[in-house]
């Protein structure tokens, strides 16, 4: 049993994608997948001479890509490790999920549910992956609290819907395997918020409703959400947006919160949150043989502009970060 697709079965496309498709024998697909899911199965009823492909769109903490199985093909497992959410680009198919069908274009596939899909022998889907514990993380700032159940989803939804239009945006400028943002990080890590949002907010889960009762005004509560939240992703490149959307108010409320009860804004103390950890760093360091420098610090908290990195930290701290680095007093 192979541990990879065999170099020799490998044909790169001539796209001009980020990342290359993949085409292999029905075969040599399904002993991957088997090996590294164990509770995987992949039946081929009648083979495509086209053989297999895979096209990988986005690979971040969540995987964004489009397969056809090299065939008219049964697969599945009986224990889903991820959400998924998987639709058509052409051919038919079917889905079931613990038993039931699901009649819905659009298939949400949890964690712990028995999966079986039947596919044409000219299939191609497109299928979002996105690990549980990342969906959770962000379930978490609206709910203020701990996720205490496991998150279930509808198990379907439309075209018309948000995931549904966000679906045909994708299919229609990332078929060539690279997305417009894959040549910036913080555009790839909008783009997972995006889709961690679009999910959370447009698909129908078993929190839903207490997501429907969001307090519209600000509160000792949406403080301490929003200064936690800065705390926990300070090292991330987070926008008033994201702060706005853990503390569970709109941004004028957000910022109204901030100028009244901590007199600043939530950017500034935001930077002041990711100086105190700069700070800290650099105190670690101080006077060692780490390799770690002044610039890998201020790069690592989001300090892109180097001179301003000093001049605020000389303001806050008395002294420049070098003479701290250098361990002086």
């Amino acid at each position: 049993m192979k541990n990879s697709i065999s170099p020799r079965s490998e044909r790169v496309s001539e796209l001009s994608g980020r990342y290359p498709a993949v085409s292999a024998g029905v075969d040599q697909l399904r002993d991957l997948l088997e090996q590294q899911y164990p509770s995987y199965f992949l039946k081929v009823i009648k083979p495509h001479p086209r053989g297999a492909r895979h096209q990988l769109l986005h690979r971040g903490k969540a995987m964004l890509y489009t397969a056809s199985y090299g065939g008219e093909i049964r697969t599945g497992t009986s224990e889903s490790l991820n959400f998924y959410a998987v639709m058509p680009l052409r051919g038919a198919g079917s889905v079931t999920l613990d038993g039931e069908d699901i009649s819905a274009p659009i298939s949400l596939l949890g964690p712990q549910q028995k999966i079986d899909m039947r596919w044409s022998i000219d299939h191609e889907v497109m299928v979002m992956q996105i690990p549980s514990a990342l969906l959770q993380d962000a379930l978490e700032p609206y709910l203020g609290e701990s996720v205490k159940e496991r998150l279930r989803f509808e198990p379907g939804a439309d075209h018309g819907s948000a995931l549904g239009r966000t679906f045909r945006m994708l299919s229609s400028v990332g078929t060539a395997g690279s997305l417009p943002f894959s040549a910036s990080k913080i555009a790839e890590h909008h783009f997972e918020q995006f889709l961690l949002h679009t999910l959370l907010s447009s698909q129908p889960h078993n929190y839903s409703h207490e997501l429907g009762e969001l307090p519209a005004s600000w509160t000792p509560a949406a403080l301490r959400r929003a200064t936690r939240y800065c705390e926990d992703h300070a090292g991330e490149p987070i926008s008033l947006n994201d702060i706005a959307a853990a503390a569970r108010v709109g941004v004028r409320t957000l910022q109204l919160g901030f100028r009244e009860h901590l007199r600043t804004t939530p950017m500034a103390y935001l930077r002041s949150v990711r100086l105190a950890h700069a700070h800290a760093d650099l105190v670690r360091v101080a006077g060692t043989d780490s390799p770690m420098t002044v610039t890998d610090v201020a790069l690592r908290w989001g300090f892109t502009h180097l001179g301003r990195f000093a001049a605020l930290y000389r303001q806050t701290y008395g002294r420049p970060p070098s003479s701290t680095r250098q361990g002086r007093r």
